[in-house]
């Protein structure tokens, strides 16, 4: 008897089903993205107990005559390709004309559907695959799919979903990816009853993602907007300041496609490798445009990953692009890292802050002037003071008193010396400019200083600064770190290097050498003259100028280690690490104690810098404080 025999066309149906229909997020997906290729500017999708017991997507679409209704149910049946060739220039988001029959196959599914052209529609009722119901209705144009009792009839793959709030989840990210990639179309999410997405479907991708995630994680994102030789590059990205633990704050559309793609999130993170720390991911929303010859889309089932045919130039467009961005904003109130902290039990009241603005200027004008003349005065009647053998003298306006006998007895006048008066002149001299200088600081208007005037130093590590009515902390090493590595970085193309009196001697692996090997010209780049002496002997004839014997053989071990990673880093990532180390190794270093021309000169030199706002290890440089931040903290109501 033969052992191999055909299945039937139910249960190929329901096996084949399961490479379309993975959970109810796959079916919106395979849904909403033919309501699209139908040309629908509106979208509605309704949802219950996680889309599992009911799902409903509604366009305002092209719509389908009825022989097409009937078709679209046939496994292969699909209006968007004719040929294979197609399938390498799809400019549609279906294609296989898979979705519909692998839906109907595992629920109870029912098509409302009408032309414009019609002045009836048709509804087709299909049951684990079978028709059981067609007639004409009345019904508006466009499309309406509803699917109810997902999986009732394969229960071993129900039993494998989630619960109602994850599918739900997966289903409000899902749309909320699909709105960005369409930020024409108005998309409607509702959720047991109650609406969760409702974008505006303007064509602004602002306000679309505004809709979706808030306004205020929309304020802070960054347009990005490259034209490069191969594709374009529009989007937003997220401040450094605004880090999410999951990447699932990433969306990439290429072609209007949502798409997961490796590629582009290795370009993300280089574009950002030196302003994040190793446990953050930006937010980002990247649509990528490029010619349809240039991307497979037929790798996926499910049409989730891609392939670029020249993936090196859309990983440099896409990593050039957000690097453009970041670098242009560059004000200290646009990427500095903001601070709230609020009580929730307290509500808030920010009148008696948000005085009027000329009143606030005549009181920094009062305090200026009351400064000003405390430090005149003192000045004048600083007298000189003449030590005597028998008892101290302290004079005072002209008259000396004793400690012993101060109120009885006058002193004698005993004029200074010449030399006493002129040293006395002098320090007197420099004791009005440095307060001059310190009042100019304090109580000079905001608009006149184009950075953070500072006004002292905290635990000899953090310099606190006023610009406006903002409060600014600085943290004095990280700055610093900034500083250098800017000055390392475009001062040469090489890292200054030093030649070893005494060669270093490293026993490493035989996959460390030979990785440290293949990249050794990079590794003359970066300060490193290595040579392999032995079969698991590597040689150091020359090191970075900042790096000492210890420090050598980590910063070569650790290049090592980082070179054998499945995701190696470029030659730039890897001249950006050890930038970021020779910087760190002779910056200022917390508890060195500046003064206020000091910090001046440091925070002038760091705003003079690509990113003042982070230094080279991603780690943030800058906290700002507004006034309603202040009033939060103190529960001003």
């Amino acid at each position: 008897m033969a052992r191999i025999h055909v299945l039937d066309a139910v249960t190929a149906n329901q096996i084949a089903a399961g490479e379309v229909v993975e959970r109810p997020a796959s079916i919106v997906k395979e849904l909403v993205e033919n309501a699209i290729d139908a040309g629908a500017t509106e979208i509605e999708i309704e949802i219950a107990e996680g889309g599992l017991s009911y799902l409903r997507v509604t366009d305002n679409g092209n719509g389908m005559e009825p022989e097409d209704a009937e078709l679209a149910f046939v496994r292969h049946a699909t209006s968007k390709i004719r040929t294979a060739e197609d399938i390498f220039a799809v400019a549609s988001l279906g294609f296989r004309g898979e979705a519909l029959p692998s839906i109907a196959s595992v629920a109870k599914v029912r098509l409302q559907t009408r032309p414009a052209t019609r002045e009836t529609g048709v509804f087709l009722a299909i049951e684990g695959g079978k028709e059981t119901e067609r007639g004409e209705i009345g019904a508006p144009s466009g499309t309406t799919v509803e699917v109810r009792d997902l999986f009732y009839n394969t229960p071993a793959r129900r039993k494998f979903m989630k619960t109602e709030r994850t599918e739900s989840g997966r289903i409000n990210a899902l749309v909320g990816k699909m709105a960005l990639a369409e930020a024409g179309i108005t998309f409607r999410l509702i959720n047991n009853g109650r609406i969760v997405i409702d974008t505006p479907g303007n064509g602004s991708l602002a306000d679309t993602f505004a809709g979706i995630y808030g306004a205020e994680l929309s304020e802070a994102m960054l347009p990005v907007e490259f034209q490069g030789d191969t594709a374009t590059v529009r989007g937003l990205v997220g401040k450094p300041s605004v880090l999410k633990g999951t990447r699932q704050w990433q969306t990439f559309i290429v072609n209007r496609r949502v798409v997961e793609s490796p590629l582009i999130a290795r370009a993300l993170t280089n574009a950002y490798h030196s302003l994040l720390p190793k446990n953050g991911h930006p937010v980002a929303v990247l649509q990528i445009e490029t010619t349809p010859e240039e991307v497979d889309v037929n790798v996926h089932p499910q049409k989730r990953e891609i392939r670029f045919l020249a993936e090196q130039q859309i990983f440099r467009q896409v990593s050039h692009a957000i690097l453009s961005a970041l670098t242009a904003a560059a004000k200290p109130a646009q990427v500095a890292t903001e601070i709230r902290q609020r009580p929730a039990a307290v509500e808030k009241d920010m009148r008696s802050l948000l005085t009027d603005e000329k009143e606030q200027q005549e009181r920094r004008d009062a305090w200026r002037e009351a400064l000003r003349q405390e430090a005149e005065k003192r000045a004048a009647e600083r007298a000189p003071v003449q030590e005597s053998a028998e008892r101290p003298e302290i004079y005072t306006s002209g008259t000396a008193t004793s400690g012993r006998n101060a109120a009885t007895q006058p002193a004698e006048y005993v004029p200074p010396s010449p030399q006493r008066i002129a040293e006395s002149t002098a320090f007197t001299d420099y004791l009005a400019e440095q307060r001059r200088e310190t009042t100019a600081a304090l109580f000079e208007p905001a608009t006149e200083a184009p950075y953070p005037v500072p006004l002292g130093q905290v635990a000899d590590c953090f310099i606190i600064c006023q610009m406006g009515e903002e409060l600014y902390i600085i943290d004095q090493h990280a700055a610093h770190e900034r500083i250098r590595y800017d000055r390392l970085a475009v001062a040469t193309e090489g890292i200054p290097s030093q030649q070893l009196l005494v060669p270093v001697l490293l026993t490493l692996a035989p996959e460390e050498i030979r990785v440290l090997t293949e990249r050794e010209e990079d590794l003359r780049e970066l300060g490193f003259v290595l040579a392999q002496a032995g079969p698991n002997v590597i040689r150091v004839d020359a090191a970075p100028a900042d790096a000492e014997g210890a420090e050598q053989e980590r910063m070569i071990r650790e290049i090592a280690a980082t070179l054998q990673d499945s995701h190696a880093p470029t030659r730039e990532q890897l001249r950006h690490r050890v930038l970021a180390y020779a910087a760190c190794r002779g910056a200022i270093k917390a508890g060195h104690r500046l003064n206020i021309r000091q910090m001046r000169e440091l925070i002038s030199d760091l705003f003079a810098t690509s990113r003042p706002f982070v230094c080279p290890h991603g780690r943030p440089v800058i906290v700002r404080f507004t006034a309603k931040d202040l009033a939060n903290l103190f529960e001003r109501t």
